[in-house]
């Protein structure tokens, strides 16, 4: 049982971590479903690494060309190393004074259902907009801004950050292939970002039990179920929209009502 959880907690956040549907909100439902004993801080560290090394894998040529950007002085001239930081820094911080809030008194399952739901309608109205010749290493500072905005909307439990972020992106008409690339990308100073805040805590917890090896098969699973879900994201959206995602979000939305309200 003890490491069938630390499985469990690996598959659960690699598959929803950059899926619209909230990693947050399934980590809650998990725990309030199991009763398990909390895996502890170093493991949540663990995992959030393995995704995080997975979508750097995954977009490793994107990733690539921003490093070369920065490297090579262009970060001026083209600047989108810049609107990614613009994106990112209101989610730094806005998180940065209310993390430890939302953490301690907006975990309500009830919340999550609620938000699960509201925000898979917003979602569904935003992949309706017919979508521009927009592509994400071309987008606008003011756009930039604007999806940093939608992006604190995900400390929301149940929002789900890759979910607010693709919402803002198709609302701004970026088709669905641009929008989650660049959703994905601008995971990757949140997810170091809210790794450097845990690491912090965990630092000057003097926590003696670190769990090592069940945290790093975590950690392991983590990152190949993350790669699997984006590869299955990726298929779906190739062809088709995000109604799947869509309609689970709402069906999970009910069942938490019916069962929590």
């Amino acid at each position: 049982m003890f490491e069938l959880q630390y499985f469990l907690i690996g598959i659960l956040q690699g598959i929803t971590e950059f899926l619209p549907i909230s990693s947050s909100g399934h980590l809650v439902l998990f725990a309030k479903l199991t009763h398990w004993e909390d895996q502890g801080l170093f493991t949540d560290i663990a995992v959030h690494f393995g995704t995080l090394f997975a979508v750097i894998f995954y977009l490793r040529k994107e990733v690539f060309y921003l490093i070369c950007n920065i490297l090579k002085f262009e970060i001026l001239e083209n600047k989108i190393a810049l609107k990614v930081i613009v994106a990112t820094i209101p989610a730094l911080i806005l998180g940065f004074f209310i993390y430890d809030i939302v953490s301690l008194y907006f975990r309500d399952i009830k919340l999550i259902g609620i938000s699960s739901i509201l925000f898979a309608i917003i979602l569904f109205f935003a992949d309706k907009r017919e979508s521009q010749n927009k592509k994400w290493q071309n987008i606008s500072f003011i756009d930039s801004f604007i999806i940093g905005l939608w992006q604190t909307l995900a400390f929301i439990p149940g929002a789900s950050r890759a979910g607010v972020t693709i919402t803002g992106l198709r609302f701004l008409k970026f088709d669905r292939i641009n929008s989650t690339k660049f959703s994905m990308l601008l995971s990757i100073p949140i997810i170091f970002a809210s790794l450097s805040l845990s690491l912090l805590k965990f630092y000057n917890s003097n926590v003696q039990d670190f769990n090592i090896q069940p945290s790093i098969f975590a950690a392991i699973t983590a990152f190949i179920t993350a790669l699997l879900s984006i590869n299955f994201m990726m298929k779906i959206i190739k062809v088709s929209n995000f109604n799947i995602f869509i309609i689970y979000r709402i069906l999970l939305g009910i069942i938490l009502l019916s069962l929590y309200a």
